[in-house]
């Protein structure tokens, strides 16, 4: 998977192209009172919606291999980063960014299937992703 990242001249609207060969482009931008125009979501915000389709298409796979049927599946992330402060308080393995993830499922399970439905959200690429860390290297 490749994503490129084009900055104009000014401001911060960026036009990103992911998997240049299939056409996807998604535009990222700041709000206005970080200087940006508020064109699109913030990279956090990207990050944020990363997690929460991958989960979202992590639980369609696994239902319709176990042949449960969902009429709706939400997937709620609320992604921060904390304050020095907050930093600090929560101790020195804690990590910077904080992801809340809601999970909303609707659709004929039982409590048992929900629950295994929920255990396998937790195994999404971008899930696993983000706990595990990734190497990042630079050309």
């Amino acid at each position: 998977m490749k994503a490129v990242a084009t900055l104009g001249p000014e401001g911060f609207r960026t036009e990103i192209k992911v998997d240049p060969a299939l056409g996807h482009t998604l535009i990222a931008d700041e709000p206005e009172d970080k200087g940006g125009t508020n064109a699109g979501p913030t990279a956090f915000g990207l990050l944020a919606s990363a997690l929460a389709a991958c989960t979202v298409a992590t639980i369609r796979s696994y239902a319709n291999l176990k042949g449960i049927k969902l009429t709706r599946v939400v997937v709620e992330v609320d992604a921060s980063r904390r304050t020095p402060s907050e930093q600090n308080e929560a101790g020195p393995d804690a990590k910077m960014a904080v992801m809340h993830k809601k999970i909303t499922i609707e659709g004929e399970l039982s409590e048992e299937q929900r629950q295994r439905i929920l255990q396998i959200a937790e195994k999404c690429p971008v899930n696993r992703t983000l706990l595990e860390g990734a190497d990042i290297t630079h050309a």
